[in-house]
């Protein structure tokens, strides 16, 4: 029988080279040829040295009980006390021998959380715990994204991987759709490798757990990045699955309008405008909806500066400043992320008749960017600092493409 226990273990480390991922054959191999050594210290222990061959093969269940050293290695490396623990027992000692598919231990190798002991000791409210914590980080997340945030909701992912190895608690399917959501978006606005994977993720979990609201609005965020990467037509046909869902909340199927809006403008369809008016009479509909949590952000304001960031695409710039300038100046308090991205995108409605104005909108994203430690803002100056440096002879310009220079670069 396949050495369940053991594998899982290995699974539950995670990977010392590639970020996000678990812990391979091959670096658990490296991992207990150092153990080794340390081990038996002033020995030649060369003979003892494995690799991922060796490895797989006790995952396979070929081979049960290795040499005394291998084992003590495996332990440490594996972090457990008993050779039991992780599956192996001598074939001549049948009391040793452990049930092939156990229960999972009361703790996960990879887990450093009283939230995730929370979850994995299957209390009836373990799901609430969960997501009680993704409240709070999110709540605390804003409005600064920072590489300690990234690190602690990965490594709370990882844990919700290991708890649904082989199929297994299919009910947090709900649960890791939200978390993988929440890691994408920092992955964007951190400048990782991996936003779009951990939005694909979340995308199949929220299928799986047959969540409309969450399928949606995954669908909304993957039109988003497509818009971002310059992919139009990806953008508008992910934005039309996303309408496609229901039934949703108001504001739900509103944040769908809004990218279909901005989809079909960047494509210069005019019938942007229709869209954008739908999405007013739903906001008018909206009411405060529990079930509309992921959409909460989408007020007039936001929809508001959608419509305007639509007619620069369609070439009303005019309308568009007047629009952007209103917002930014106005007495109510904005995101700062939401007012880094109106800056950039004022910026390039200056672009040609102000290049100076242009640049110093651009520069008030960098400051935000900074501020908030989005890069996903700074990636919305690029356009606006291409188009400038033709005007480089500009102090103001100079100032601007050479600060989003060092913003990209990081130097």
């Amino acid at each position: 029988m396949p050495n369940t226990l053991l594998r899982d273990a290995r699974r539950g480390l995670a990977s010392p080279h590639r970020p996000g991922q678990h812990m391979s054959r091959s670096e658990l191999a490296d991992a207990v040829n150092n153990a080794l050594a340390q081990l038996n210290p002033g020995r030649d222990i060369t003979a003892q040295y494995v690799d991922f061959r060796w490895v797989g093969k006790l995952e396979r269940g070929d081979h049960r009980w290795p040499s005394a050293e291998r084992r003590a290695a495996l332990r440490q490396v594996l972090n457990v006390v008993r050779d039991v623990q992780l599956g192996l027992y001598s074939p001549r000692r049948s009391s040793d021998a452990v049930v092939p598919h156990p229960s999972p231990p009361a703790i996960s190798p990879v887990s450093g959380s009283h939230v995730d002991a929370e979850l994995i000791s299957g209390r009836s409210d373990a799901v609430e715990v969960w997501l009680r914590e993704l409240d709070r980080i999110t709540g605390q997340s804003n409005p600064c994204v920072t590489p300690q945030l990234a690190v602690r909701v990965r490594q709370h992912l990882e844990v919700l991987d290991w708890l649904q190895r082989n199929g297994a608690r299919p009910h947090l399917a709900g649960v890791d759709a939200r978390w993988s959501e929440f890691m994408s978006w920092i992955a964007d606005n951190a400048g990782e490798p991996g936003g779009g994977s951990w939005l694909d993720r979340s995308h199949r979990r929220s299928t799986e757990a047959d969540d409309q609201i969450l399928s949606a609005y995954t669908l909304m965020r993957q039109s988003q990045r497509a818009l971002d990467d310059g992919d139009v037509r990806t953008a508008i046909t992910l934005s039309r699955r996303s309408l496609m869902h229901g039934p949703v909340p108001s504001r739900t199927r509103v944040l769908c309008l809004a990218r279909m809006a901005e989809a079909l403008a960047a494509s210069g369809d005019d019938d942007t405008n229709s869209v954008i008016t739908d999405a007013r009479r739903g906001l008018g509909r909206a009411v405060d909806d529990a079930a509309d949590e992921f959409a909460k952000h989408c007020d007039l304001r936001y929809v508001t500066a959608v419509d305007a960031r639509c007619r620069h695409l369609l070439g009303d710039s005019m309308s568009a400043v007047a629009i952007f300038e209103e917002l930014l100046n106005g007495e109510q308090p904005t995101a700062l992320l939401d007012a880094g991205m109106w800056h950039a995108h004022l910026g390039e409605c200056y672009l040609f008749n102000d290049p100076e104005r242009a640049a110093a909108h651009g520069m008030s994203a960098l400051r935000l960017a900074r501020q908030t430690g989005s890069y996903r803002v700074i990636r919305a100056t690029q356009p606006l600092a291409i188009a400038l440096r033709r005007h480089s002879g500009l102090p103001p310009v100079r100032v601007f493409v050479d600060t989003h220079h060092r913003a990209v670069t990081g130097r």
